[in-house]
């Protein structure tokens, strides 16, 4: 009997450590935190490059809460930085069946399949985004990249106008509207040489330096240097 109940007591504890080990919250288990506690865990994780462990604390998370939408976006933005854009994807999606207005949801899927080249869909995330929430400031400029990237130079700036109205301070749309400006004056330069039937005076990296060297000395005479003489003046008849 003694050793009957030996054996039963190392069955129990086998199972005991099996169940520890398929746990996701095994290395650190705290018993009285709940699902918040781990998708604050896997965020610092995350934040460090350490994303082993943030996902193990982002599972550990779902295994507390299910139906914790958040941590689905939290940890499809680990997967997405791993650049394992499936699992980002399920994830994503996942959160939103749980909460259909988790705008951040919305717009890291939007990201992914701008990503991806499908701009149909990232369009349709963003602009249902922007339906729920008209400031918020990211989708605004995410939508405007995707704008950009198809050649809809008017309607990127659009976009990246409303950002800097909500947000005057989100370097990243100052940062976009000067590129698109950049493609403007690609595609002007390129207008003028096909009329003119021969290259520009300058172009458009020489224009940029012009540009920035009016910024740098304050001297705005440096702006009749991107015009040709016989443009500015003309003959009388």
């Amino acid at each position: 009997m003694r050793k009957l109940l030996i054996l039963v007591g190392c069955w129990l504890l086998a199972g005991s450590v099996a169940a520890q080990d398929i746990s996701a919250c095994g290395d650190f288990d705290p018993p009285d935190e709940g699902a918040l506690f781990y998708v604050g865990l896997g965020d610092s994780f995350s934040a460090r490059g350490q994303f082993a462990d943030a996902l193990r604390a982002y599972d550990c998370s779902i295994e507390r809460d299910p139906s914790f939408a958040e941590v689905y976006v939290s940890r499809g933005i680990t997967y997405a930085a791993q650049l394992n854009t499936s699992a980002a994807l399920a994830d994503y999606n996942q959160a939103l069946e749980l909460n259909d207005r988790l705008l951040a949801a919305y717009n890291n899927r939007g990201l992914l399949y701008s990503q991806e080249i499908n701009y149909n869909l990232a369009l349709a995330d963003f602009n249902l985004l922007l339906s729920f929430d008209p400031t918020y400031t990211q989708a605004y400029h995410n939508r405007a990249m995707i704008y950009a990237a198809e050649g809809n130079y008017d309607q990127a700036i659009v976009d990246l106008q409303q950002a800097i109205s909500l947000n005057p301070n989100f370097a990243p749309a100052h940062e976009a509207m000067g590129a698109i400006y950049l493609a403007l004056a690609v595609q002007s330069y390129d207008a003028a040489e096909q009329i003119n039937g021969r290259p520009a005076q300058f172009d458009a990296a020489d224009a940029l330096q012009l540009v920035l060297d009016v910024s740098y000395t304050d001297d705005p005479s440096i702006w009749f240097g991107l015009q040709e003489v016989d443009q500015v003046f003309e003959a009388a008849p």
